[in-house]
């Protein structure tokens, strides 16, 4: 299974007359955050699978029509904060937003993570009763502690994830918030507990294997 995943700038090759048959085949497309609606609309008319999303920080996940009318969140798009939705075959829980530092949408104290987290305790139980497994996505803005973790305060990593990773054991969080600078700037990396992490920043293509 390969997965398209994007965040925080809008790529001239997602962004394209030619997309998506510019890249290579692809399953499941998962947004994490800090990008305008017009581009995940985009997005979910050029391809055959609802794009699976979480609001970033920067309030611009809305399309505002040009009549003035009021802003909404962009069709043909599943929002998935707060809850677990299945898309090719994938259980993907989602939480938008960062860390609070500053006034502004979708910013929350390391209590409402931890409470956005715990909320979602009683379908992951049911999808491991009933499937054989909690989780296969956590889908996220902010990064965990850890490697991609900011050195500033506005991009510091929310310890309720790494928690989420402890108790749930997701094969694979993806993330987006932090901007790669330079050439080798680490895209991924694996937890002590087996989790995948990637970030999203721009767009990448993961392969991941088909849940059993």
């Amino acid at each position: 299974m390969r997965i398209l995943v994007l965040s925080d700038v809008v790529s001239p090759v997602v962004y394209s007359r030619n997309f998506p048959g510019n890249l290579p085949p692809f399953d499941v497309v998962l947004a994490a955050g800090d990008l305008p609606g017009y581009l995940l609309e985009f997005v979910a008319t050029k391809t055959t699978v609802r794009p699976i999303y979480v609001l970033g920080n920067h309030g611009n996940g809305y399309v505002r029509p040009a009549d003035g009318s009021e802003a909404r969140l962009p069709g043909g798009c599943v929002n998935a904060h707060g809850r677990v939705v299945e898309v090719g075959g994938l259980l993907v829980a989602g939480v938008e937003g960062c860390m609070r530092y500053r006034p502004g949408p979708q910013q929350y104290s390391e209590v409402e993570m931890r409470l956005f987290t715990a909320r979602l305790a009683p379908r992951l139980l049911f999808n491991r009763w009933r499937r054989g497994r909690a989780v296969d996505v956590l889908l996220t803005h902010a990064p965990p502690l850890g490697p991609h973790a900011g050195d500033d305060f506005p991009h510091r990593g929310v310890k309720a994830f790494n928690r989420f990773h402890r108790t749930w054991r997701p094969r694979l969080h993806v993330h987006g918030h932090v901007h790669l600078s330079g050439a080798n700037a680490p895209r991924e990396y694996v937890t002590e507990e087996g989790v995948r992490v990637v970030n999203a920043y721009d767009f990448a293509l993961i392969d991941l294997p088909a849940p059993s």
